[in-house]
């Protein structure tokens, strides 16, 4: 038997979707959990991940000063990673890129550029062909997504099971301006 991961405490800075987007994220995250007993969540984008600590989440949030963001879909994919089982991929742009480097200043932190941004639909482990099947399945009735606000939820990492996502605690969040 292996030994768990030693788990420690984050912060995440993540996008919120706009609410027609949200909901039918929101509507496919419930679905697929209770299909498949993972956990329910609520839609987002990782943006930064931070050690807890100063400045507070409400302290970074409000040095925040980004507009809404808008970023097209490639595809609702799949990984055998637990925490991007199944998600839907979005193409980066200028504005995503922009407000990761603002946070990395806010919080004092490295921020990396986002290579892969996503909104993960489902954390569960699966074999590779349900997966693909699943995404399959799963079409859009959108181009882009619209994020119209940014949260610091408490975190442990790793995440790697249903517990662990059912454990997130949001701390702050900010709505962005609209363009």
């Amino acid at each position: 038997m292996r030994n768990p991961t030693p788990k420690k405490n984050v912060i995440v800075y993540s996008l919120t979707p706009a609410k027609d987007e949200r909901d039918l994220f929101c509507d496919i995250i419930r679905i697929l959990g209770k299909q498949f007993g993972a956990p329910n969540f609520d839609p987002h984008l990782t943006l930064l991940t931070t050690t807890e600590g100063r400045p507070s989440p409400m302290e970074v949030l409000q040095k925040i000063e980004a507009a809404t963001i808008r970023l097209p879909v490639q595809a609702v994919d799949f990984s055998s990673e637990f925490r991007k089982t199944l998600f839907v991929a979005l193409r980066p742009n200028r504005s995503l890129q922009d407000l990761v480097a603002d946070l990395g200043r806010a919080t004092k932190s490295r921020a990396q550029r986002l290579a892969d941004p996503h909104v993960s639909l489902l954390y569960k482990t699966f074999a590779p062909n349900v997966l693909k099947e699943l995404a399959s399945t799963i079409k859009l009735p959108f181009g882009e997504v619209t994020f119209n606000s940014i949260s610091a939820v408490r975190s442990v990492k790793p995440i790697e099971t249903k517990a662990d996502v059912e454990g997130w605690e949001v701390l702050a969040e900010k709505a962005l301006r609209e363009n």
